[in-house]
């Protein structure tokens, strides 16, 4: 989708992996611990939300041709309140015991991530995306 919007807006889309070779265990990078990886950028886009702050995927930063920062998106649509969906199917049903609410929990979460809501929530998120640079161009910063 992202791509699809560079190409449609004339603009240059750059990706930047977030892991090197060992995928990223602690909330927050470190650059000297795995130089392979993006852990610099990373740092300088970390998500902040309720007092805490870690590393997300994906971000998107959207830059001007003078490298004005004009947006940022954080991993997901605000329209996707995933904190109530997911702790809904993680939380154990009566008489579950916590193995049984694991497995209940993946097999609700690998049907969800086939339906069609994780790509209404993609397309949600680009709307996010240009519905703010659209906003920034009409009333300004």
């Amino acid at each position: 989708m992202l791509q699809r919007l560079a190409e449609a807006g004339g603009l240059e889309l750059r990706i930047f992996n977030r892991d090197g070779k060992k995928i990223l265990g602690t909330r927050r990078p470190d650059p000297a611990a795995y130089p392979d990886g993006n852990h610099d950028l990373m740092l300088e886009f970390m998500n902040k939300k309720s007092g805490g702050e870690w590393a997300s995927l994906p971000v998107v930063a959207i830059y001007s041709k003078d490298f004005t920062e004009l947006h940022r998106y954080f991993e997901f649509p605000a329209i996707y309140h995933k904190d109530r969906v997911r702790g809904h199917m993680q939380a154990a049903r009566p008489g579950e015991s916590e193995t049984q609410a694991k497995e209940r929990d993946r097999g609700e979460f690998r049907a969800l991530q086939a339906s069609p809501f994780f790509d209404l929530w993609a397309s949600a998120g680009i709307d996010e995306i240009l519905s703010a640079l659209h906003e920034k161009h009409v009333v300004g910063g």
